[in-house]
């Protein structure tokens, strides 16, 4: 059976530490008439990869190569985000997870095993619940909005975060998302960093995200005693957007799982520490 891990992943924007993505390396395919770019390395199971927040594929040029050794790895693009397509539509957690679904299908992969930092950590435990047969093992990075976001959240505010707008702007943001983050805050890199943010035109699809969670809708509360994959739980210490508070309630409510806490990482530990995150994962679904 063709086993497929879901890297749903990261937070909002690319670093310049970040491979630069090439228009040879993905892939296109139709999902519910709209284009999804994609990449696709290696042979064996699957393993699919998606971003957070904001941000693409690319967030995992440090483990796709690496993790391709042994397994079939896909980077998505999801719908809204990177170099996909992006319609005007009110996108919220099942939008993403419908899209993911149907991608499967277009794809012909019966099984799945999903690896999601940020909200990508969101979108694969909706698509745990929602579709557990198709599911194998789960990897939670760092997953963001599974329980909402917090007391009285404005909109606005946390819109201009997710969409840095000046180098001033990216600064701000990589201090909060890197704990690594001497080099990322060069000048030369942020602002290879706003450019490549920028030209992906992503800010309707961030908007329309956010508001949904300040709407309520899509959050996991009640429902993560559903899960029913193994599940690996990764988890930067140093991480200022996804607390320890939901990490234990996580650990607490999700029956079968491992958590591994990444000492010397922010949000993002497969970018920050990603010879550990790579041994973790392959230990994990080696198991």
């Amino acid at each position: 059976m063709r086993t497929i891990v879901m890297v749903l992943a990261t937070c909002l924007v690319s670093t310049a530490l970040m491979a630069q993505d090439k228009d040879s390396e993905f892939q296109s395919i139709k999902v519910f008439g709209q284009t999804i770019k994609f990449i696709e390395k290696g042979q064996g199971e699957t393993l699919i990869l998606l971003h957070g927040l904001g941000s693409n594929a690319g967030r995992w040029s440090k483990n796709i190569d690496v993790l391709s050794q042994n397994y079939n790895v896909i980077a998505l693009d999801q719908i809204g985000f990177g170099y996909s397509d992006k319609p005007f539509i009110p996108f919220k957690g099942s939008t993403l997870v419908e899209f993911l679904n149907e991608f499967m299908v277009q794809k012909g992969i019966e099984e799945a095993t999903l690896i999601g930092n940020s909200m990508g950590g969101w979108v694969s435990a909706l698509f745990a619940v929602k579709h557990p047969d198709k599911l194998n093992k789960l990897i939670l990075v760092d997953p963001a909005f599974l329980l909402g976001l917090g007391e009285e959240p404005n909109a606005d505010n946390i819109y201009a975060f997710a969409n840095p707008s000046t180098i001033e702007d990216m600064a701000n943001y990589t201090k909060r998302i890197y704990f690594q983050n001497e080099e990322l805050l060069r000048p030369e890199n942020l602002k290879k960093s706003l450019i490549r943010k920028l030209s992906w035109n992503d800010g309707y699809t961030v908007y329309q995200i956010i508001k949904s969670l300040i709407q309520e809708k899509d959050l996991m509360v009640g429902s993560l005693e559903e899960i029913k994959a193994k599940t690996l739980i990764i988890h930067g210490q140093h991480d200022p957007i996804v607390p320890m508070e939901t990490i234990e309630t996580l650990k607490e409510q999700i029956k079968e799982n491992v958590t591994i806490i990444y000492e010397d990482s922010g949000h993002s530990p497969m970018v920050e520490e990603p010879k550990r995150f790579n041994k973790d994962v392959l230990k994990f679904l080696k198991e």
